[in-house]
């Protein structure tokens, strides 16, 4: 999960916001459990023709509470009065659930827009920040992709499936919870088959990560031909190169298609055999419990194994929304590592807040065995020059011999990898920034 770590640390102001929308989704969690839970009077009332006639002796601690409860409630009524009573039970703690749950949407996505906000604005900084050297090794398709689309990504897949990382699980573990004080036996069945469904979910997701990079480095490079093909547009039609070019972009972009239609069908993979196993277990407890039931070697009544049946039913939906949001998480990791790049991409020209004031300019611009290399090519190396004050100087050179650096070093859009830059005198790093590029 580190990883994810910017992600959650915009979540730090707000652990407020958080703990209440943790206590929103937990009552609407236990109210929807609630609605299930009335099954078992209810299936009582319909073949026993009285919801009092509860069975006590011998059943789960958790239900003789629950039967005792309503036979002190209900027990002299009569099965009309009953009926109604269990009905208007159901649909207030479903009216309750849905209130929570709405609640916790409100509470939740403006957090969840807060984060893709404070994410793209940190992005945009440090862009801001990078030396100018950085925009000549890197393409700049490839960066607008990491702006636009890898936010994009990172918003619909990480922080758009916030809420589902957070209720899905606990819907899972308090059903199981309820389950497990139902019927230990039939939970501790059921467990035994969580390892295997998660090791053939986790095979379809993994391979998500590393085709959605692919599809990322895709777009980037197609962004890049067209970013090229309107800034040269007039050279492309003066060397009727126009078919070049189209080849080299249907290539890249069939390349981003086939990248495409593999996460998708990866992705959407994932939902329907979450599903099929998940009613296969279904079918298991159902066949596998009906079996100790007819046996009378399972202390559970009828009614309370079709409640069992329900809430175990109930985990299926979760399930399946857990492992999109798998598969989805999957996708946006490779989308927050493109991001990071750019963020912890090292700022090579520090303003100095402590520096001189660079007013005037007075004598002259000395560059003294000054020295400038990317991390691949050296571009200029043993430079000696004096520049006077009024005095021209006309820098003369092929194109890439480094006329444009020369003159980008003293605003410090580089700085020297050794050597320096003096200004009357003082090594341009002793001025603060901002005073050197006013006075430009």
């Amino acid at each position: 999960m580190k990883k994810y770590s910017r992600i959650f640390s915009y979540l730090r102001d707000y652990k407020g916001k958080i703990a209440l929308y943790f206590f929103c989704i937990i009552l609407s969690i236990v109210f929807g459990i609630v609605s299930f839970g009335m099954l078992a009077p209810f299936f009582d009332l319909i073949f026993k023709g009285d919801a009092s006639r509860l069975p006590t002796a011998g059943s789960n601690p958790l239900m003789d509470t629950l039967n005792r409860f309503l036979v002190s409630r209900v027990g002299n009524m009569t099965a009309v009065s009953q009926l109604a009573i269990i009905c208007t039970i159901i649909i207030f703690s479903i009216l309750l659930k849905n209130v929570f749950l709405y609640l916790s949407f409100y509470i939740l996505n403006p957090l969840k827009n807060r984060i893709v906000n404070t994410l793209r604005s940190e992005l945009y900084g440090k862009i801001l920040m990078l030396p100018i050297g950085y925009f000549t090794e890197q393409r700049k398709g490839d960066l607008i992709s990491r702006i636009t689309n890898d936010v994009t990504e990172v918003e619909s897949s990480l922080v758009g499936a916030l809420e589902g990382w957070i209720r899905d699980p606990l819907t899972i573990l308090i059903n199981f919870a309820v389950l497990f004080f139902l019927s230990p036996q039939l939970t501790v069945a059921i467990l035994l088959f969580i390892p295997v469904v998660g090791f053939i979910l986790g095979r379809i997701s993994r391979s998500l990560k590393k085709q959605s990079n692919e599809a990322a480095i895709k777009l980037g490079e197609s962004l890049s031909v067209m970013d090229e093909t309107l800034n040269g547009l007039r050279v492309i039609k003066a060397f009727n190169i126009e078919s070049i070019l189209r080849g080299r972009f249907e290539r890249i972009n069939d390349e981003l298609l086939e990248a495409k239609n593999k996460i998708s069908r990866k992705r959407d993979m994932a939902s329907p055999v979450s599903e099929v196993l998940g009613v296969m277990v279904f079918v298991g407890i159902l066949w596998f419990g009906g079996q100790l039931i007819l046996d009378h070697t399972l202390d559970l009544q009828p009614s309370s194994f079709l409640t069992y049946l329900a809430l175990f039913y109930n985990i299926i939906n979760p399930v399946k929304a857990l492992s999109t949001s798998f598969s989805n998480m999957q996708k946006g990791s490779a989308a927050i590592q493109r991001i990071e790049e750019v963020m912890k991409t090292p700022v090579t020209v520090s303003d100095n807040p402590n520096g001189l004031q660079l007013t005037t300019f007075n004598d002259r611009i000395t560059f003294r065995n000054a020295r400038f290399a990317y991390e691949d090519a050296v571009i200029l190396d043993g430079i000696n020059l004096d520049i006077e004050k009024g005095k021209t100087v006309a820098l003369v050179g092929s194109s890439g011999a480094g006329k444009s650096t020369l003159a980008d070093l003293v605003p410090r859009f580089h700085d020297v990898t050794q050597g320096e830059v003096l200004i009357d005198g003082v090594n341009i790093k002793e001025y603060s920034l901002h005073s050197v590029r006013s006075l430009m």
